[in-house]
């Protein structure tokens, strides 16, 4: 079975957990980002879909999943990457995506469709 990581930080959307099941995925769904970085530790995963935020108190990091990628790039390097984000972090994405590797971006709010065809 294929493994997704579903990494919710702020929320306030739907739960798309009952899709990746149905997409034939196993789940691993954390809210916390140390948590999350332990589970990227831990397991292979085929795909990962993580809220991105930007925070200006972040000292040494540019967002809330800088940490949960880079141990996804040593231990799942071919996870297919989605990040889903607000439009007002666009240019904090833009800036994180020259340092990490990203599939596919969806920008809230994000529909069913959007989701399914981003992971088939």
């Amino acid at each position: 079975m294929k493994k997704l990581l579903f990494f919710v930080d702020f929320g306030g959307f739907d739960d798309f957990t009952p899709i990746f099941i149905e997409l034939g995925f196993s789940v691993d769904f954390e809210t916390n980002p140390r948590k999350c970085v332990k589970l990227a530790k831990s397991n292979v995963y085929d795909a990962v879909v993580a809220e991105f935020s930007y925070n200006p108190e972040f000292r040494d990091r540019v967002s809330n999943i800088e940490s949960i990628l880079a141990t996804l790039q040593n231990k799942s390097p071919n996870a297919k990457i989605i990040v889903l984000f607000d439009e007002v972090s666009l240019d904090k994405l833009e800036q994180f995506k020259k340092r990490y590797k990203i599939d596919i971006v969806l920008k809230f709010p994000v529909a069913e469709e959007s989701i399914k065809h981003a992971l088939t």
